[in-house]
């Protein structure tokens, strides 16, 4: 009876490792050729786009960091080519100023700017001899966007780490992506503009075609002079007269700064954007007719009704916003009330991150858990690799936070 019993016992260890070891096959990314997906749409090619980062328009970055890498390689590309087109212009006009005579110490043709020579991508990522970016994207053993997402999945999932992929790391994830191309634009913009080499931005350098009694002038009117002044004192944090790269990164892109001074900056110059009477604060008529389109939930007023009452309803709803944005009950908003507004007024890259993750979690989630499994992901790749779509090979047209 003890031999049978110590048997089947056996029999049953042996279908439990069985079992496990056949669990931990199927999970192995190695093994997930079986689910490969060479286009994330039938007939549809991965894409290099080329990327907009404006006040006016706003593209999502790349889920993956290898279709981001590519993209700034044609960022950068097409960015040195209109570099020294202007150069060449400039150049050209100051010669004749000069009797066709001109000396200069900038690059010259065929002498790339610094960071665009150092924009290698991690040699076991990318293919670094496979010349072509989109046949390299395209091509399912050089590039498997099964294998990828697998490959991706433990990278985001790190807060906790519990085989589950939360909005929250989403963010994040995209936070940090959108931020490294940031800091990569600034770079690029801070090596054009240092003209003596010394790592550091002066205001003389960053407008070089003022004249020293037009960089003394103080009207900060949007676009003056005094307005740049300004901007370049509250990013320079050591006061030294010049911007280091993180310095120039904030004058660059001010809203995604953690600088105190450089928000409370970006505050002020949103009241003074919307102040139309100049009296350094924002009434309740100010901010419905400057302020509010920015914040209100435009699907709350998208009705089939007269104008008449789409602007009563937009009227009542924008003094009830404005009265609980007023703290203190005074009739006025000051720069500490529309801190909170901010994200929304002038958004930076933490808004679209947060856009973008909702975005893919509403399309991934199947289960509706608020969360993300690796099958999920698999199951649904095309949404992960939609950027890498022409807009007329993906419809955004249900999803405007990617307009």
């Amino acid at each position: 009876m003890a031999t049978w019993t110590n048997s089947t016992a056996f029999i049953y260890l042996l279908l439990v490792v069985a079992f496990m070891t056949l669990v931990l096959v199927s999970h192995d990314p190695a093994n997930l050729h079986s689910r490969s997906h060479r286009r994330t749409l039938p007939g549809k090619r991965i894409k290099v786009r080329t990327v907009h980062h404006d006040k006016k328009h706003h593209d999502p970055v790349a889920f993956d960091p290898i279709v981001a890498e590519f993209e700034r390689r044609k960022e950068d590309r097409a960015w040195e080519k209109q570099y020294f087109e202007d150069q060449y212009k400039k150049w050209g006009e100051q010669a004749q100023n000069n009797e066709g005579v001109f000396h200069h110490e900038g690059l010259r043709r065929g002498e790339p700017l610094k960071v665009l020579k150092n924009n290698e991508v991690d040699p076991h990522e990318v293919d670094p001899d496979f010349e072509d970016p989109e046949e390299y994207l395209n091509d399912e053993d050089q590039f498997n966007i099964t294998h990828r997402l697998a490959v991706l999945f433990p990278l985001l999932d790190v807060n906790p780490r519990d085989d589950f992929v939360s909005l929250i790391e989403l963010q994040e994830w995209h936070l940090v992506q959108g931020r490294k191309a940031m800091q990569h634009r600034s770079d690029r913009e801070m090596e054009a503009n240092d003209k003596n080499h010394d790592g550091l931005i002066s205001f003389e350098e960053y407008l070089p075609h003022l004249t020293e009694e037009e960089r003394g002038q103080n009207n900060t009117e949007f676009g003056e002079s005094g307005w740049y002044k300004e901007q370049f004192e509250v990013c320079d944090r050591d006061k030294d007269g010049l911007l280091n790269s993180t310095e120039f990164n904030d004058f660059l892109h001010p809203d995604d700064s953690n600088n105190p001074r450089v928000l409370q900056w970006c505050r002020m110059e949103q009241i003074r954007t919307h102040d139309t009477n100049k009296d350094g604060k924002i009434n309740w008529d100010e901010f419905h007719h400057g302020m509010f389109d920015h914040l209100r939930d435009e699907h709350d007023t998208e009705h089939l009704h007269p104008a008449e009452q789409l602007e009563e309803k937009k009227q009542v709803q924008s003094k009830h916003f404005f009265s609980e944005i007023d703290r203190n009950k005074d009739g006025y908003l000051t720069e500490d009330e529309i801190a909170p507004l901010m994200e929304k007024l002038r958004p930076g890259e933490l808004y679209y991150a947060k856009q973008q993750s909702e975005y893919l979690l509403q399309e991934a989630d199947e289960n509706r858990d608020g969360r993300l499994t690796l099958d999920e992901m698999l199951n649904h790749p095309y949404i992960f690799y939609s950027t890498a779509y022409d807009e007329d090979e993906f419809d955004y047209s249900t999803h405007d936070e990617f307009r």
